[in-house]
Formats: C-alpha cells, structure tokens, sequence
C-alpha cells in the first residue's frame, strides 16, 4: 500500500516515487524556498570516479593529475548536457588551473575515506603528479552513455597536454563565471551548450524531487 500522499508520477519515462510539488506547496512552503533547496547536485559514485580514472590513465599518453581532472571535467559536462547526470558526480571547485573534481582529488592524494582510497589504490598507482594505470578499468560500472562520452573524451581531448586542457577548461563559463576557491554550479556547465535547455530542465525538476522527498522524510 502506498504511503499516504506519495503518488507515482514520471520524468522521461522514468518512474520517481514522490509528492507532487503542488501537494509540497500547500504544506505551508514557498516557491523561493523550494528554489533555494533545488540547486542542482549529484551523488558522488567512488567506483565510477576511480573507474573512470583507470580507463584515461590506460588509454591516454602521459597522464598527469591535471590531464585526468580535465577530462573527467569534460566528461561530466558532456553528460550532464546529453543526459541530465554527470559520470561521477564529484563537485567541482573553480581554482587557479581551473575546474578541480575535488573530491576525486582528495581520492588522488590518498586524504579521502580509507575504503576509498583502497579502491583507488587497487587500479591506480599515482606517482608524483604521473598517474599510471594497475588494471584495466571495470567497465561494468557505467552506463552504456557514460562509455559513450568517455570515449567522446578520449578522442577529443586524449591527446592533449596538461597546458592545452589548462587554456582549454579557462575558457569555459564554469571557470569565468564561478567565484574563486568555490563549488561551481551545475547549472553553468548548460550556459553556452547547444540545445540543452530541455535536459537542464529535466534535471531541475528531478532535483526538486530529491529536495521534496529528502525533505519529506525528515519530517
């Protein structure tokens, strides 16, 4: 039996267990607050990121920390824009060499959690700012989309130094637009990307959801 007030309702065919924003409405909330509760952000996936990490460090000459953040920001922005979800959900910081998975990073240079370092360490070997691949990539962990941009990244910017990516990233809206030392929006990897107003709009409606749903729950 369903849970009193949750209806089944659906965003690109996909079926979300929820309360219809109207119904959060008449609970005594604001538009404004649900706005301010609705900025879009993801779950990282720790298995995708390292994943990911091993697959560029395999595949792309001469990987370097920077090249590999690079990357995985182009893949994130890629199929965030297509598709309404990055691949790792990590949140980028806009910083002196430009967008920085800061949480990958952590990953990196062994601070993050112990179980995710381990998982890091089993198919990735970081040595100074050189990244090397132990084994090859568990590509069972991605969606056929996210192989599909990986390997969009890999074709278009695989071969590039970490100074192109640098010039490259610092060009994006991300990076002109964000505040120094700060998260980056989400909703600023869409400015400049053709065609992506209805998939931006998509994922505002799925976060305000998660908002209504995180936030219906506690209570």
């Amino acid at each position: 039996m369903r849970a009193k007030g949750r209806k089944i309702f659906t965003y690109a065919s996909s079926p979300v267990t929820g309360l219809f924003l109207s119904e959060y409405w008449l609970q005594g909330r604001n538009r404004a607050t649900l706005q301010r509760m609705s900025r879009l952000s993801f779950p990282f996936n720790v298995s995708k990121f390292v994943n990911a990490v091993a697959y560029l460090a395999q595949v792309c000459p001469n990987s370097t920390k920077m090249t590999i953040c690079k990357q995985l920001y182009f893949a994130d922005k890629e199929h965030l824009v297509k598709f309404g979800r990055p691949i790792t959900g990590d949140t980028y910081y806009r910083l002196e060499h430009g967008q920085i998975p800061t949480r990958g990073l952590d990953m990196m240079r062994q601070k993050s959690s112990p179980q995710a370092n381990a998982l890091f360490e089993k198919y990735v070997s970081v040595i100074g700012n050189s990244v090397h691949p132990k084994r090859p990539a568990d590509k069972k962990v991605f969606s056929k989309s996210d192989l599909e941009i990986l390997d969009w990244v890999v074709e278009n910017y695989g071969s590039k130094t970490a100074a192109e990516l640098r010039r490259l990233t610092h060009k994006e809206p991300t990076y002109s637009e964000a505040t120094e030392g700060c998260p980056i929006d989400f909703e600023l990897f869409f400015k400049g990307a053709p065609n992506s107003e209805s998939i931006k709009a998509l994922a505002e409606r799925e976060q305000e959801n998660r908002d209504v749903l995180r936030r219906y729950g506690a209570e």
